[in-house]
């Protein structure tokens, strides 16, 4: 039986390798970094965001560094574990996304506000019927703060000039950081008053801020993506 297994799965986000040991359905370990862990795995579940080539690429590396293990890539697909995709072309909604709903709609049900906040911050909404209804995506912290400093000729700051302090901010350092963080709280404040009746569940590397400055009734479960990736390999496994 697949749930017997040991699962290694790799979510492969714009900027970094998350790597995630489930045994027998359950997260048993997880790393973040570029290099593979020291493990030995039965199956391994590639999830990326990444380009084709960069895809490739670590598929290559996964298949040498594991050579007795199976190796499968998930994607998204119009339909998976009881959830319907609501893209019109289903293969374009983000994997990481499409298998964040999937665990979570499978583990609560719906109607579920799901918010995943990394290099972007996504929002998606699946209904009480499983029905992923779409969502949104914005930049995340570092990609606003970013963006504003290669888009700009004064807007300069070093990381140490960040202060902690949550006044007005008098520094282009604190300006910027402070902005940043105001933007994306008034964005989850706006999509909480839309959505308050649904159950919120928050995954991604800045999810736990942004949430606890907000003070919002939600679950936070890092694992979504790899629980979801799971899921999709043990039905598939079974059909």
């Amino acid at each position: 039986m697949f749930e017997s297994n040991k699962v290694l799965v790799v979510d492969a986000g714009n900027t970094a390798l998350k790597w995630t040991l489930l045994e027998r359905q359950a997260v048993h370990q997880k790393w973040v970094g570029d290099h593979p862990p020291d493990v030995r795995p039965e199956h391994v579940v590639l999830a990326s965001v990444r380009s084709p080539e960069r895809t490739a690429d670590l598929a290559q590396m996964l298949r040498l560094t594991y050579p007795d293990a199976v190796i499968t890539q998930v994607e998204s697909t119009a339909d998976a574990c009881g959830v319907k995709n609501s893209y019109t072309q289903p293969h374009r909604l983000g994997v990481d996304r499409w298998l964040a709903v999937i665990a979570a709609y499978r583990e609560f049900g719906g109607p579920c506000v799901v918010i995943d906040a990394g290099t972007a911050i996504k929002v998606d909404f699946v209904s009480a019927q499983g029905v992923h209804l779409g969502g949104y995506i914005v930049p995340g912290l570092d990609l606003m703060a970013s963006s504003l400093v290669a888009n700009t000729a004064r807007i300069r700051f070093e990381q140490h000039e960040i202060s902690e302090h949550s006044q007005i901010p008098c520094s282009t350092a604190d300006a910027v950081n402070q902005g940043c963080l105001q933007m994306a709280l008034g964005f989850l404040q706006r999509m909480y008053v839309q959505h308050r009746d649904a159950t919120w569940l928050v995954t991604g590397g800045t999810g736990r801020q942004l949430m606890s400055l907000l003070d919002l009734p939600c679950i936070m479960d890092e694992h979504l993506v790899a629980k979801g990736a799971y899921q999709v390999v043990a039905t598939s496994d079974k059909r």
